[in-house]
């Protein structure tokens, strides 16, 4: 049985990397190329594991979306069977409900979109006001969210503390 593949973007290649060395798993580079007028081609590895998970943040996610709609299928294609999304930021989670006639229900739009192209997802902290789960939000086979407010409670207060901070408030 081969080793799991993290397959990321350029602009989050640290991060990525560093995910898949604590996974125990392989990090791959999606490459990019965007045309003059915007549209995109990407170039996945031309073979992949079973187990594959994609990391892409979706702050700014209009393009990161349509790259998720052409990596997702190609990596199936290219031999994943169980797909995750790790995105650490999740977005159009917000809109849950029309408020006006006429507005798009976001949530539930990019919702079965990300269903449909992943097993599994993996967020952090979304943004879930009238649902109880992100499951409901996203109906994959696996969600999971993960909390930062650990991580933060554990370094925010050393930062606090610290004298590079001290020397940037301008309230001291």
């Amino acid at each position: 049985m081969s080793k799991p593949t993290l397959l990321y973007f350029s602009e989050e290649a640290h991060q990525a990397i560093e995910l898949a060395a604590l996974c125990n798993a392989s990090a791959q580079l999606i490459e990019r190329h965007v045309f003059p007028d915007g549209e995109l081609k990407l170039q996945l590895p031309s073979q992949l594991p079973e187990r594959v998970a994609i990391f892409h943040s979706l702050h700014h996610p209009n393009q990161k979306l349509i790259e998720l709609l052409l990596a997702a299928p190609t990596a199936r294609k290219m031999g994943a069977r169980q797909l995750t999304l790790i995105a650490p930021y999740l977005a159009y989670m917000r809109q849950d409900m029309a408020f006006f006639p006429g507005e798009a229900v976001s949530q539930q739009i990019i919702g079965k979109l990300l269903a449909s192209l992943f097993d599994a997802l993996i967020t952090v902290d979304p943004h879930l006001h009238r649902v109880s789960s992100l499951s409901q939000a996203v109906p994959v086979k696996n969600a999971l969210v993960l909390s930062a407010a650990a991580l933060m409670g554990m370094i925010f207060p050393g930062i606090i503390r610290s004298k590079a901070f001290r020397a940037n408030d301008s309230s001291a």
